[in-house]
């Protein structure tokens, strides 16, 4: 009875074995991939500055005045970021408010700009879906627009490489290659990729129509009074980007930012920032992007070794109770 005893708790022992070694060898290779994807609750606030900038007197445009630019402008943009139904395993919808304001003014002669952007993005590739379709509700119009789009935006695929990426750019709706530069910086201990985008002398009237552009009498441009002039509005922006390449998550970004009203030989600047992250939306999304990457080294590499170590333990216990456990066969001449 005793050595049945044993053989059963050997052969327990095997099985407990083999089934924890099947499990460290699943878990990176099946589990944990198979979870990679984009939460389904996303909530960040980010805000970003920027000092001495250059903005469209907008007063002096609105009482009829000279178009002219307003220099030493100290500006800044908040970012409000949240996940909001149709939310399932396999897509997540991202509502992002943004709002860039004069902090030298209260109330509505502070806005420079505002828009609501909403795009459902792959859970899984972390790109653009066409449905719903994303959609911008800009703060001038008060209406949304369809706004579809192919590249990334809130944040780049899981396991990002050395390569470069389609990014969405929401001023000219077109999602231009973000390329990449080198992996020389850390934020907290987290490594980062740089990528950077660049748009230059973009016509936004002629891609978007009226929204980009300004109608005034040409005396506030120097020209005749009697007319009406149409000033387009022309864009440029080069986009750097800090990335976690294991999350794919955005941890840095700086902006330096030109938009130009023209018109033939008239152009005069309705924005010139360079605004950047500010330290703590940065120390914020370093510490959320360490946790992160800690969960997927826990389920990739620390506890399936642990586990093989406990399941290699139980395998030798089981086979050395079972080999002892066998029963002596005695021989007679």
């Amino acid at each position: 009875m005793a050595v049945t005893s044993k053989r059963t708790v050997g052969f327990l022992g095997i099985a407990v074995g083999a089934g924890l070694v099947a499990v460290a060898i699943l878990l990176p290779t099946v589990v944990v991939p198979g979870a990679k994807r984009l939460p389904a609750e996303i909530s960040q606030s980010i805000v970003a500055t920027a000092n001495n900038a250059e903005v469209l007197d907008s007063a002096a445009v609105a009482a009829g005045g000279k178009v002219a630019t307003e220099r030493g402008v100290p500006l800044r943009v908040d970012i409000r970021v949240r996940s909001e139904p149709p939310t399932s395993d396999r897509q997540v919808t991202v509502s992002a408010a943004a709002r860039t304001a004069r902090t030298d003014r209260q109330g509505d002669a502070a806005i420079v700009s505002a828009y609501v952007d909403r795009v459902s993005l792959n859970r899984r590739t972390a790109r653009p879906l066409k449905s719903p379709t994303p959609a911008i509700i800009r703060e001038a119009t008060g209406t949304a627009k369809a706004a579809p789009r192919t590249g990334f935006q809130y944040n780049f695929p899981l396991g990002v490489a050395r390569r470069s990426y389609p990014l969405y750019d929401t001023e000219t709706q077109t999602s231009p290659d973000a390329s990449y530069i080198d992996d020389q910086r850390s934020v907290d201990g987290v490594k980062l990729f740089h990528f950077r985008q660049v748009i230059s002398n973009d016509n936004l009237y002629e891609r978007l129509g009226s929204v980009a552009s300004l109608t005034v009498p040409g005396g506030a441009v120097g020209r005749p009074a009697e007319r009406l002039v149409r000033l387009d509005l022309i864009y440029s922006v080069r986009r750097d980007l800090w990335v976690e390449p294991n999350t794919g998550q955005i941890v840095d970004e700086q902006q330096q930012i030109h938009r130009e009203l023209v018109s033939g030989p008239s152009r005069v600047t309705s924005l010139r920032a360079n605004i950047n992250f500010s330290k703590a939306s940065v120390d914020d999304a370093a510490a959320m992007a360490r946790s992160n990457v800690n969960l997927l080294r826990w389920g990739t590499l620390w506890l399936p070794i642990i586990l093989a170590i406990l399941g290699g333990v139980f395998l030798v216990l089981g086979s050395v109770i079972v080999g002892r456990s066998r029963p002596h066969v005695r021989t007679t001449a």
